[in-house]
């Protein structure tokens, strides 16, 4: 399952909950998700920064493509 396939996965979990995410939100849902079950809970801030910062990225090429 591709990581944006995850994304609309879990929008609908989300919907189906009533609760509203943007992408960005729910892109570091899934990340740090993943993050603590890979790591079984053992994850630090570095790894946590690290996530922050590829979801933001990932964010702005959204964006730029949206234009």
């Amino acid at each position: 399952m591709t990581h944006e396939q995850k994304i609309n996965y879990m929008r609908i979990s989300a919907g189906i909950a009533c609760m509203g995410f943007t992408n960005k939100q729910l892109d570091l849902l899934v990340c740090l998700y993943e993050l603590v079950t890979d790591k079984k809970g053992n994850s630090n801030l570095l790894d946590v920064c690290k996530i922050e910062a590829l979801v933001g990225e990932r964010e702005a090429s959204r964006l730029k493509e949206a234009k």
